[in-house]
Order: C-alpha cells, then structure tokens, then sequence
C-alpha cells in the first residue's frame, strides 16, 4: 500500500504541474483532473487500491432506489468489491452480485406483483387466511428467484454478498453469506406481521430491517475498506396507516431511522434516497423509487469520486 500511495502522489505532483493543464481554462481544471486520477484509479489492480464495498438499506418498495444508485455507480466505473444488503436492499443487491446488469433489474420492476412474493394476497388466499388464523406466506419469492438465477448458491456470486434477517424467537441477528441464497434473501425482506417466519434450522425468521436496516457493519465484515451506503430512511409524513399490517410496519420504520443514523456514521459516504410517498408494499411505485436513486447518485457523483481518491491516497492497510 505504501508503493500505492506513492504513485498517487507522483501523478498528483505530475498533474498539478503539468504546462498542459496550465493552458487549460482555469473552471474546467478540477473537473479534468478528477476525471483523469479517477481514470488511472480504476485501471489499478484490485490488491493495489482500497477495496470498495456498497451496504444496501431496507425500505420496502422505497429501497428499489439502489437500483437506480447501481446504474450511476455502473457507468462512473466505481469498483464495487462486495456488498450487503437487507430487505429490498438484499434483493436488489443479491440479484446485482449474480451478475444481473441494472437493465433487467428495470425489467423486473414493470411487472412483478404480489403474486411473485406470495400466493395468499388473492381472494381464496385471504379467505384461507382468515379462517386458518395464521399469516400469509412469502414462499413465492423463492420460485422468482429461481425463475432469474436458478437455484444459486451465495458461493457462486460474482460478487461477495451477504444479507440479514432477525430470529424471531431469539431477537438475534442472523447473517448469510452461504448456502442457498432465494431462501436467505427471502428471510431477510420477510416482513413481520405481514408475512409468517421463515422456518430454517430450528430458527424462525423475520425481515432483517428489525436489526441491520443499513448493514454497514456487514460489509465491512466482508472485507470493505471504503463503504458506501446507499440509504432509503422511512417517510413518516407523506401517509397516515390505516391498517394493523400498516402501523406495524410504521413501527419498524421508527427503529429503522434509529438504526440509520446509528450505521450511517460508520459508513464513508451516504447517497440519501429521500423517497416520498410510497407504502412498503405498493409495488407499482417500483420505478418511481428507482429514479429517485438515479438523481441522489447523479448528483453526488463527483463528490464521491473525489472522497474516493483522497481516501486511496491516505489509506493505511
């Protein structure tokens, strides 16, 4: 790393020096250089520079925006080494660390439906439900999975990736990052009080938003040095609930905004996705969710370059 840092300092000395960029327009300077170091950053060999790790918030319908975050990072080129995500964050980060490019994840989002989560959200389901007195289950979301990526192991990721859920029993954390990933990220977006526990080795498990809404700390347990946290906090303005399911759901979005503040300051940048007006589960807000990260990511993008490049500089192993 100290080899490292001496290249950067050598090209920075190069740069700033150069006649050329003297001859340049003086408000064009900052940009040409960013543009140029970021160039010769990402063309370093991945044990020669900081490795970069993206942590995924929940959210509901809301985190669909770190679709829209990966498509700004994707075309930056920002190297992303290896992420974590939790509920909507472990979807859209799951299907991402596969290998899936942010077009199908857009694809996705124009015509999933409930039907693809679970198959008690029909008439007949509910009826069943209510007379049956248990909750509906999140069972279809593994037969999506399936459909998109087969039945993939987390060891066969492109990308390093975990996700967490929480054992209802215990209140314990659980965290995967092995085995069969439909059933983990399942557990990991199983929304408590809406959807019945997931049943995996004597553990019954619910939405891991209840106890890692923003798994930075996880990431950086897979190996991250620079962590960018992609954040969709709760909306407690734009909706009043009106349901049992609602108000529960408000209720985990209380401690969720707890957690974010907490998580957030041991992350080194955070692209805050302020997405308004959109229920946990109103699935046709999908794309709506996924522009809003497309601006935050956008508008940030230059400042994140620049904190990358100071922070591969003066990094220390």
């Amino acid at each position: 790393m100290k080899k490292t840092r001496r290249f950067w300092a050598a090209l920075l000395s190069l740069v700033c020096f150069s006649p050329v960029m003297y001859a340049l327009p003086a408000h064009n300077d900052d940009d040409i250089l960013r543009e140029f170091l970021w160039q010769k950053f990402i063309e370093l060999p991945t044990d020669q520079r900081p490795k970069i790790g993206l942590a995924l918030s929940a959210g509901g319908v809301r985190g669909f925006a770190h679709v829209g975050t990966l498509e700004v990072l994707d075309n930056a080129r920002v190297p992303i080494d290896m992420m974590s995500g939790t509920s909507m964050g472990s979807v859209v980060g799951s299907l991402y660390a596969a290998g899936l490019p942010t077009k199908r994840l857009w694809e996705i989002s124009t015509h999933i439906s409930m039907d693809n989560i679970s198959s008690d959200f029909n008439a007949i389901g509910l009826l069943r439900f209510l007379f049956a007195k248990r909750l509906p289950s999140s069972a279809n979301l593994v037969n999506f999975f399936h459909e998109q990526l087969g039945d993939m192991q987390f060891e066969e990721l492109k990308i390093p990736f975990s996700c967490a859920a929480m054992d209802v029993k215990t209140g314990e954390r659980v965290v995967f990052n092995s085995g069969p990933l439909a059933l983990a990220v399942r557990a990991s977006m199983n929304l408590p009080g809406v959807f019945e526990p997931v049943q995996y080795r004597h553990r019954a498990l619910v939405d891991g938003a209840v106890v890692d809404y923003l798994p930075v700390e996880s990431v950086r347990l897979l190996g991250a040095d620079y962590i960018i946290a992609s954040v969709t906090p709760p909306d407690f303005f734009s909706k009043t609930p009106k349901s049992i399911a609602a108000y529960l759901l408000r209720v985990g979005d209380v401690r969720g905004a707890a957690m974010i503040e907490e998580a957030a300051q041991k992350a080194n940048f955070i692209l805050t996705n302020r997405v308004l007006d959109t229920g946990t589960l109103e699935l046709d807000k999908l794309e709506k969710a996924g522009e809003v990260g497309v601006i935050e990511a956008h508008s940030h993008l230059k400042e994140l370059q620049e904190d990358i490049l100071l922070f591969a500089f003066t990094h220390e192993p």
